[in-house]
Parts: C-alpha cells; sequence; structure tokens
C-alpha cells in the first residue's frame, strides 16, 4: 500500500458504504422514505428492520457512521469472512430496531417518531472489535484511546441518556444499546454457550464408551468362565442360560469378522 493511502476496505463494507451513501442522497428525492423508515406505530412492516439501516438524518449522521462502518467493519470482515460479517452487521441492526421499538411503547413515547440510521450495526461492530481486538486505538477527542475505553464510554452515555428519559436530543439510545448488547451476545455469550454444550457432548459420549466398555468387559468375564468349565466339566456341563450367551458371543465375532473384511 502506497504511504497515505486508505486501506482498500472488503465488498461487505465496500457495498455497505456506497448503498448508504447512495441512499443518503435519494432522501433528497421526495416520498422517497416513506416506506423505508422505521415506525414503532406499524411495527409490524417487516422489512423496515432492515431498510431503515440504510437512512440517515443528517450528514454528520451519515459521516460518523461510516467512519465507524470504514475502518472497524474491516477488520471484522478480514478476521469473519464477508458471509458471518454481514450477517452479523444486520442481525445488529434488526435488534436495535427491535429495542427502539419495545422501548418506545414501553416508556410512552411518541410511537409515530421514525427510526433510521446504521448506528445499530456499527455499534455492533465497534462492541465486537472491543470484545476481540481490544489493542485497537480509536481517536475520540483528539485523543488516542483504546477501544474498550471508548466502547464503555459510548454505552454508557446511552444508558445514562435512557436513565435520564429517552430518546435525548433526537438519538435513539435504545437501539445503539441493542445492536451493542446483540454484539456482545454474538462474540462473547454464544462462543461459551456452544463451548458448554459442546463438553456436555463430548462427557455424554465419554459417559456412554465407558459403560459400553464396562459392558463388554462383564460379557468377556462371562465367557471366560463358560470356556473354563467347558474344559474342566466338558460342553455338557452348561446350562441353557450358558449355552445361549456362548451362541450370542459366537454369533457376534462372527458379525464383527465379516464388517472387517468388507472394509
Amino acid at each position: 500500500m502506497v504511504a497515505g493511502q486508505m486501506p482498500k476496505p472488503g465488498p461487505v463494507v465496500a457495498v455497505l458504504l456506497i448503498a448508504n451513501i447512495a441512499m443518503f442522497f435519494l432522501q433528497l428525492l421526495p416520498n422517497v422514505t416513506a416506506y423505508l423508515v422505521l415506525i414503532p406505530a406499524q411495527w409490524w412492516f417487516v422489512w423496515n428492520y432492515i431498510t431503515f439501516q440504510f437512512l440517515h438524518a443528517d450528514p454528520m449522521h451519515l459521516i460518523f457512521n461510516m467512519i465507524g462502518l470504514y475502518f472497524l467493519g474491516m477488520v471484522l470482515e478480514r478476521a469473519w469472512g464477508a458471509r458471518r460479517f454481514v450477517t452479523f452487521y444486520f442481525v445488529c441492526g434488526v435488534f436495535a430496531g427491535i429495542c427502539h421499538v419495545l422501548a418506545t411503547f414501553a416508556r410512552g413515547g411518541n410511537t409515530g417518531i421514525p427510526l433510521l440510521g446504521a448506528s445499530g450495526g456499527v455499534y455492533g461492530i465497534v462492541v465486537a472489535c472491543a470484545i476481540l481486538f481490544p489493542q485497537i486505538r480509536l481517536v475520540l477527542l483528539f485523543f488516542l484511546v483504546p477501544i474498550r475505553f471508548a466502547a464503555l464510554l459510548f454505552l454508557g452515555l446511552a444508558i445514562y441518556s435512557i436513565l435520564q428519559g429517552g430518546a435525548g436530543g433526537g438519538v435513539a439510545h435504545a437501539a445503539h444499546l441493542g445492536g451493542a448488547a446483540m454484539a456482545g451476545v454474538w462474540v462473547w455469550v454464544l462462543p461459551r454457550l456452544r463451548g458448554a454444550a459442546r463438553d456436555a457432548g463430548l462427557k455424554r459420549r465419554q459417559g456412554a464408551w465407558d459403560r459400553k466398555m464396562k459392558q463388554r468387559a462383564a460379557e468377556q468375564a462371562e465367557i471366560d468362565r463358560i470356556l473354563d468349565k467347558i474344559r474342566v466339566n466338558g460342553l455338557n456341563s452348561l446350562t441353557r442360560r450358558e449355552k445361549h450367551t456362548l451362541q450370542e458371543a459366537t454369533r457376534r465375532q462372527q458379525a464383527e469378522e465379516d464388517r472387517a473384511h468388507r472394509l
């Protein structure tokens, strides 16, 4: 890369950047956003949980979101691959929209005010990078700070604003927290749940194997006893149950040999 040149984004980040910027200019046309924004009063318009993420209220709203998507989105796309990253991004955005709708109804807010912006997905990206790549540094108010400090500051301000009564300044803090919360679940909680389930599965399989081996050992001990009895007292000394046990063992051994020959 040439000194001073901006790094090239991955294909998903590049498409998202282009789509968001293009939609911002399309918003200047009349009636373009009417069916694209997410309105809590029309929460059942399921497509709006995706489309609202491509709209922005003003140039600064767009610029800040695209900066986060560009610099940190590249990190996750490079680490996860395109498919996993784009799924993560939109899941965080959708959950941000759901949280905003629920919070609006819960606090008795104006359900006719639309939600728009990529902030839910971008907050998810920030939190994911803070968990996975704590060595990243961000420029915050002209200071270089660790990404975890910046993430905690952003989330703390959002929580404080909600506790103070809601969406201060037209900012959908519940949506921001929703995107961040989904990122925490995706990156931190789910891998631990999968690990716990995998460990439990291994223990179950190990327990089943141990029980099978104990059963095999008990059966072999019984067969050895029967064979010793034959050597000492002859075949006619066996009981009906002992003869049946010996026949079953012989049949099982023959089946295993046939299987081995087929392999």
